[in-house]
Order: structure tokens, then sequence, then C-alpha cells
């Protein structure tokens, strides 16, 4: 009993015609292989076959490779008439090499950071709650909003400090977690705006003329670089979740430009363009991200539709080792690509570019790079299990 690798433009009556000698004998392959449509083959299916005539069938080392015909022939989609008369092989498994070169190189992950003020606030804490939810100090307390602002009596608040600062508040050090306004306010909480916050500090002012010079700097902090939101009531487990590495470039770059100024290495002007500077950024790398992320859905749709594929090819050849092998395939890429975004920000840092679209770019591109070689490095391990 031979086997035969099914080639581009194979049909079992063409197989065995040059394999078994005869034309007629294809329905004996077609039962030794349980193929119950005859027109669904697939380029690379692995047939078994009947009883060969000696001096019929051709060595394996003289056939030519199963790429050849596919490489000298443009794609040519199964009509229904072919498919009528058994007479076709199915086409979709096999690509081009240049496009199987594209695909190797969708494996590019981009990180679409979130839009802060809008649905998604910053807290900083000292320590994260496993089970990330966070309490205020005092949950029956009744402090103004001011009052908590101020900060004398932090341990009779009822609120919980948040920012709408793309870089969270740049005056405070903290562990940054990232808060879901939505599932907050699902659990009962009330949110106080900044603009809120500064009403009732300038309502406080006027009342106590003697705080209105600790006010008003206060007031500046919080509109520059601050951004002070409250939450009166508790933040549940589940609406809190850490802030990635690269959105904590830009939380620690603020800072340090906090840091300069209260060191008097900068002049208020200057903090504020610095500031601003980096809000900038922040936008340009959102949009970025937002349209890197295209590129993202455009990969593991082709994952998904290899992965189809596969399923398809071990369904008709009766073996894991397809789905097996493309498994393999797309961990490498993907897998390669996970730790070339990070081998790229590291990069990025290295050459001095730690925030903003210029270190999105060199994590991507360490994406495209470690994604590709992943790909094709699995693919010769995959190769092993079931050549694609």
């Amino acid at each position: 009993m031979g086997k035969y690798i099914v080639q581009y433009g194979d049909t079992l009556i063409s197989i065995a015609k040059e394999e078994l000698g005869r034309e007629s004998r294809w329905p004996e392959i077609a039962r030794l292989n349980n193929v119950h449509l005859p027109y669904r083959l697939f380029v690379g299916q692995r047939l078994r076959l009947p009883f060969v005539q000696p001096g019929l069938h051709k060595p394996r080392a003289l056939q030519k490779p199963i790429y050849a015909k596919y490489a000298q022939k443009p794609y040519i989609p199964v009509t229904p008439s072919e498919a009528a008369d058994s007479r076709s092989v199915c086409r979709a498994p096999q690509y081009p090499a240049s496009l199987a070169l594209a695909r190797g190189f969708l494996f590019v992950v981009f990180e679409e950071l979130p839009e802060i003020g809008t649905g998604k606030l910053i807290r900083k804490v000292g320590v994260i709650p496993h089970d990330f939810s966070l309490v205020p100090k005092n949950p029956l307390g009744n402090l103004t909003l001011a009052k908590h602002a101020l900060g004398d009596v932090k341990e009779l608040s009822q609120y919980l400090s948040a920012s709408n600062k793309s870089f969270g508040a740049a005056s405070i050090n903290g562990s940054p977690l990232i808060l879901d306004v939505e599932k907050i306010q699902r659990a009962g909480a009330k949110i106080y705006p900044e603009a809120e916050v500064i009403a009732d500090l300038g309502r406080l002012a006027a009342e106590t003329p003697s705080l209105r010079a600790r006010i008003d700097t206060l007031s500046w902090a919080i509109q520059t670089a601050e951004g002070e939101t409250l939450i009166e009531g508790s933040a549940p487990p589940g609406s809190a979740i850490r802030a990635s590495n690269f959105h904590n470039t830009f939380i620690k770059a603020a800072e340090n430009l906090w840091a300069d100024f209260t060191n008097k290495h900068l002049t208020r002007p200057q903090l504020e363009q610095g500031l601003a500077n980096l809000e900038k950024s922040y936008s340009r790398a959102r949009i970025i991200g937002r349209v890197g992320r295209v590129l993202t859905v455009i990969g593991v749709v082709f994952t998904a539709v290899d992965l189809t594929l596969a399923t398809q090819r071990s369904i008709n050849q009766n073996s894991f080792r397809p789905i097996s092998a493309e498994m393999v395939r797309q961990a490498g890429g993907w897998g390669g690509a996970i730790g070339g975004l990070k081998a790229g920000f590291g990069l990025g840092a290295l050459c001095g570019v730690e925030t903003g679209p210029g270190a999105l770019a060199f994590g991507a591109v360490g994406a495209l790079i470690f994604g590709a070689i992943g790909y094709f490095s699995a693919d010769l391990l995959a190769d092993q299990i079931s050549p694609n």
C-alpha cells in the first residue's frame, strides 16, 4: 500500500491514472481514504493508495515539490461545473510564498491607551488590594468636597480621590490604577468632577478669607497637574486594573516634571507647558494605538482563518496533526509579537524615547520583527508535525 501527497491540480482521477495506472481506479482511493466528496481534496493532503502496479509508482524523490505546480499557476477558484464532475482540487489551504511572508508579518501588537476622563480615571495607591477594591477612610463621613481637597482631615472622609488627567495626579506618587467609572457608579458610588471640586473650594475661600491664598494655590494645582475627581463611596472588585507599562511612562514623566517644579528647577509656566505637551503626546499615541489595533485585528482574523483551514484538513485527513501544527505556528507568532512589543519599548527607552508616538512605533516594530521570527521559527517545528 502506497502513500501520496496531493499537489496543485490533482484529482482522484488523475492520481489514479498516474499512480495506479488506470483512471477507473479512483473510487478505490476514495473508499480507502473515506473521501465522500471527491472534489474536496486539499493541497498537501496525504492519501493512502491501494495496490500500485510495479513500475508505475514514481519514486518520491522524482516527484515535483508540493508547491512547484502552484508557483507556476495563478489562483483559480473552484467553479460549480468543476465541482460537479469531481475533477477539481480545493485550493483554499494553499497560498503563494509572497502572501505567506506577508501573513508572517501580521503578528503585530499595538497598545491602545485608555481615554482618561471619559469613562476612566486614575487613582494612585500605596498598596494595591488583592481584589482591586477601594474603600474610603470613613464611608459614613460627611466632609464637603473642599474639606477633602484641602486634606486636613482625610481620615474622616467618605471620598476617594482620583484624577481625570491622562498622566494621573503628577503631585502624588504611588501605584496607578485605572478605574472604570461605569462599574463604580453601578455599585452605587457618586462621581464629583473636577469642576465641582473647584467650585466648592471657591465657596470655602469666600466664606474663609484666611484660606484664600492656600485655596488659590490648590486650585491651580488641581487644574494644572492633579485633575482631582472625587468618588463618594467604594470602588467594587473588578472596577480597577493596573496601568500598563507604556501608560506608566507618561505617569512617571509627569511625576518627574512635578518633582523638578517643587525643587525649583522649573517655573510654573514651564511646568504647565511640560504637562500640556505630555497630554498632547498621550493623545497622539492614543490615535496611533487605535489605528494600529486595526492591524492587530487583521492578524487575528487571519489566525482564525488559518486555524479553520487547519481544522478542515484535520477532519479530512482524520488526524490531529494539521491543527496541532497550526497552533504551534500561531503560538510562536503571537508569543514573539508580545515579547517584541516589550523589547521595542525597552529599546526606545535606551534611545531616550519613552513616551508618545515614538515609543509606540518602537514597540510596534519590535512586535512585527519578533512576531515574524517567532512565526517562522515555529513553522520549522510545525512542519515536522504537518507541513503547510
